[in-house]
């Protein structure tokens, strides 16, 4: 019966491929690896060899012989154990064929063999290949060196269906291949033999073999569509501590190189592209019904702010997308539920690609069900244009006033607030009157604007003014208003940067935020002087920064601070250390929100006021403060005389009921203004489904290269990267106490796989 068995072994054809299976306990890993190769090979070309290296578990016997009849199995028995390398030579050597060395602690998925071929065939360099695991080292996936724990029940298919959907494919290559899954090609193993006998049991035996197929001019690739799963080594669990000390001095001795090129490759991480192309697919495989675009300018502020919160406090089951156009170049986010870190997909507009196509590719490749506009000045032409016609439901949030006056601001060529007109006539000799304006047809802009948001399917503003505003211009369209929300988090800071403030006993107003002529620059620093020339007793700190003056700065008198950049959460620490008594908008023109004066009644400050827009309006509605009178807003003398009032110890009563009313202030949450705009939402697309014709998603190289893919060779001179340069110290210096300190700053992922691996 062995003469037979062993006849059928030797039989060969140019096509088959024989899959190696060294056996050694672990029966029901054994069994479900079996199982798995069965179910899932369709390619018939192929001979599944079980080696038992004998196993203990007389359990083992009982599993094998429940496949005795399959034809595609081949069984062998060692009479002793010969452990994982020698078990393995056994199978390479009286195999004439390309082969599979598959542990037996593994499950195959669909197709997992004809990718291998495919993969093999693409390329005659190719010497090794190894597919994509939840616990592959370099090869995991969805996570970079991370074991991704893999439950007994769970199905392949959506990993593996993923991947190939994904993949071109670029079948990239790696440094060394991994032995759970190890196609090697026969026309290899001729060259250089089989594994090295001198790492005995096992643990770097095929580092050290694809270390010889570099030296030999064969290539060690990926294939990045095929998924195997890799429970983990248990059938040899109790010998790798051992084996790994063992062997990787010995590895080191063979290939001095190895680790210059395996940390190289870590630090490059250049499969994160594939990873993460595959974790898009799984992404809209998962959630098909809501996929939701957010197009906005790359100028950053409230508008970006609001955007990323509500995609922060979304439902779980809604994919989003952040689009930050600039002209032709639109740079795309999207958040992976594996990846730790964001994707940033670069698309370029290529010469002669309509915005249709364009756009219309960007819906295709996304699958996406809903377009959300925050601001459309990145690519205004484009979108204004498109979004119209493409069929896709689409809203539009009133961030700022733009789409009825360029300016924004509503300040005329003297900066003084025009209180909203309308009269196109006198809109265009305003506009002709300011250099960055001139060109605008007035006319036009709103009739383009008035297309766009006729086909809009909601139209949120976050204040009642905002809304109202809005609709003098475009008064054919309901809008919706939904405060924006924030965040009541506060934080100790520690190490907090701020500016000496000597401790003398002069007040402080505080303003806040990037404060250009619109936000009352100009007025603030002529507020300041005033107070110079009258010797008052008053300071003034912008917290945030100036269009002149980014900071950390102050003048020679100390009479005006500005500390630049803030986190919001600093805000009550600030406001103490600067010892603020009050925060004070001497904008020009209107705000359709104000974040900042939310910020300042979370922190416990009353806030003085101009009588427009959104902070009038809000201070009406909750009186923790003041709102300039019309006189005071129109002169800096008026507005200086009221704050010295505000401010002074006969007012302190007064100052200590509205700082009680700030702490107390309704705001609206981020988890409520989500959960309303989401109901809006979900609304749109039940009532106005898309109707866009097909139109092809990009190429998946396109999407690929614009994911930042750069292939990666064994055979380079490179610049070490830091990271490359930070590991392999501490790697060499752990033992120091030193280097015990740089080694606990190294991710303990990377740290495991140098251990095991290198």
């Amino acid at each position: 019966m062995f003469a037979s068995m062993l006849s059928r072994f030797r039989a060969s054809t140019s096509t088959m491929i024989d899959i190696i299976v060294p056996v050694y306990n672990a029966p029901d890993d054994v069994a479900r690896c079996i199982a798995s190769v069965l179910r899932h090979t369709e390619d018939d070309h192929y001979r599944l060899i079980l080696i038992n290296d004998a196993s203990t578990d007389p359990a083992v016997t009982n599993v094998l012989k429940k496949f005795e009849r399959e034809p595609q199995i081949v069984f062998l028995h060692n009479e002793k154990n010969m452990g994982f390398t020698a078990t393995a030579n056994r199978g390479l050597q009286l195999s004439k064929n390309d082969v599979v060395l598959l542990n037996s602690d593994t499950e195959v998925s669909k197709g997992w063999l004809a990718a291998l071929r495919r993969c093999a065939e693409s390329d005659a360099g190719i010497g090794t290949i190894t597919p994509f695991s939840n616990n592959a080292e370099i090869c995991s996936y969805p996570e970079f060196c991370v074991n991704t724990p893999w439950p007994e029940s769970c199905d392949t298919e959506p990993v593996r269906a993923a991947l190939a959907r994904a993949a071109i494919p670029s079948y990239p290559e790696i440094p060394t291949g991994v032995g759970f899954c190890f196609f090697i090609r026969r026309k290899l193993i001729n060259v250089i033999g089989v594994f090295d006998m001198a790492f005995g049991a096992g643990y770097g035996e095929e580092n050290d073999f694809c270390m010889r197929a570099q030296k030999a001019g064969f290539k060690n690739v990926l294939c990045d569509d095929a998924f195997v799963v890799h429970t983990g080594g248990r059938s040899f669990v109790e010998r790798k501590t051992e084996q790994s000390a063992r062997n990787m001095p010995l590895l080191m001795a063979r290939h001095p190189e190895y680790e210059d090129k395996v940390l190289h490759y870590i630090a490059l991480d250049p499969v994160k592209p594939i990873r993460e192309m595959a974790i898009l697919e799984e992404m809209k495989a998962q959630y098909p019904e809501h996929g939701v675009l957010h197009i906005l300018h790359g100028d950053g502020g409230g508008t970006e702010s609001y955007a990323r919160q509500l995609m922060a406090h979304s439902p779980k089951d809604w994919r989003h997308y952040l689009a930050i156009a600039d002209g032709d170049v639109w740079r795309i986010e999207f958040y992976a539920q594996h990846e730790k870190n964001v994707s940033i997909l670069t698309l370029v507009r290529q010469p002669g690609e309509s915005w249709s196509a364009f756009i219309g590719s960007i819906y295709a490749m996304f699958a996406i069900t809903l377009i959300h506009v925050h601001n459309i000045f990145g690519s205004h032409k484009g979108i204004i244009e498109t979004l119209p016609k493409l069929g896709i439901p689409y809203g539009y949030t009133v961030h700022d006033l733009s789409f009825g006056c360029p300016t924004i601001t509503f300040l005329d060529p003297k900066t003084r607030y025009c209180g909203g007109q309308t009269d196109d006539t006198v809109c265009a000799r305003c506009l002709v009157q300011q250099p960055g304006f001139a060109h605008i047809d007035i006319t036009h802009w709103r009739a383009q604007h008035r297309m766009l948001v006729a086909d809009a399917r909601f139209v949120i503003a976050p204040s009642q003014w905002a809304a109202e505003m809005f609709k003098q211009y475009f008064p054919d369209v309901e809008v919706m208003v939904i405060a924006h929300g924030t965040s009541g988090e506060q934080r100790t800071p520690r190490g907090l940067s701020v500016i000496y403030l000597s401790g003398d006993d002069v007040p402080t107003v505080a303003v806040l935020g990037a404060v250009g002529p619109d936000k009352g620059a100009r007025r603030l620093e002529r507020l300041v002087e005033l107070a110079r020339e009258q010797e008052a007793n008053i300071r003034f700190v912008l917290i945030g920064y100036l269009d002149k003056e980014r900071g950390p700065w102050q003048s020679d008198d100390s009479r005006f601070l500005i500390t630049n950049r803030y986190d919001p959460r600093d805000m009550a620490m600030l406001f103490k250390y600067y010892r603020a008594r009050v925060v004070l908008y001497p904008s020009a023109g209107p705000e359709t929100f104000s974040y900042t004066l939310s910020e300042a009644w979370r922190a416990g400050l009353p806030a003085f006021v101009p009588p427009i827009g959104a902070l009038a309006e809000r201070m009406k509605a909750y009186p923790a403060g003041w709102i300039m009178s019309e006189e005071e807003w129109q002169s800096e003398e008026k507005m200086l005389e009221r704050l010295l009032n505000l401010i002074s110890d006969q007012a302190e009563n007064e100052l200590a009921q509205k700082a009680m009313l700030a702490s107390r202030a309704p705001q609206m949450s981020l988890s409520e203004m989500a959960a309303q705009t989401f109901a809006i939402y979900t609304q749109t697309m039940e009532a106005y489904p898309a109707t866009i014709k097909a139109i092809p998603p990009f190429s998946g190289r396109r999407i690929r290269d614009g994911l930042g893919y750069r292939p990666w060779h064994a055979i380079q001179r490179v610049d070490e990267p830091l990271l490359l340069r930070v590991i392999r110290f501490c790697v060499r210096l752990k033992k120091t106490p030193f280097g015990k300190a740089l080694y606990g700053l190294v991710p303990r992922s990377l740290i495991n796989m140098l251990l095991n691996r290198i």
